[in-house]
């Protein structure tokens, strides 16, 4: 089984509202912290400076797909930004991840 922390992008504090509920309500997810930092990037070839909230939380290979999937439904952006990290966390936080999620087939 493979563990991931996800990076979900949001314009703002609704939309990152909006994304983890969407996520804790289908239980894709176990929960999130925001950060709100100051961003810039191109976008459409100009320089963007902006507020963006950055969601982090974790999920496993199973949910992978569905996260993108409601992430896309959910988010205002053209471009909605996820990333996954692969991690090995300790038995106690995997634990935690696996009885946290929806449940998963036996030979997962």
């Amino acid at each position: 089984m493979k563990y991931y922390e996800v990076f979900i992008s949001a314009e703002d504090q609704g939309q990152a509202d909006l994304m983890l509920n969407s996520l804790l309500e289908k239980k894709l997810a176990t929960g999130g912290q925001f950060v709100m930092t100051p961003a810039r990037f191109l976008w459409k070839g100009e320089i963007m400076n902006r507020e963006y909230i950055t969601i982090t939380s974790f999920t496993t290979e199973f949910h992978k797909e569905a996260v993108i999937e409601d992430i896309k439904r959910t988010s205002d952006e053209e471009v909605p930004m996820i990333r996954f990290f692969e991690f090995v966390g300790n038995d106690a936080l995997l634990k935690w991840i696996d009885d946290t999620l929806v449940s998963m087939p036996q030979n997962s």
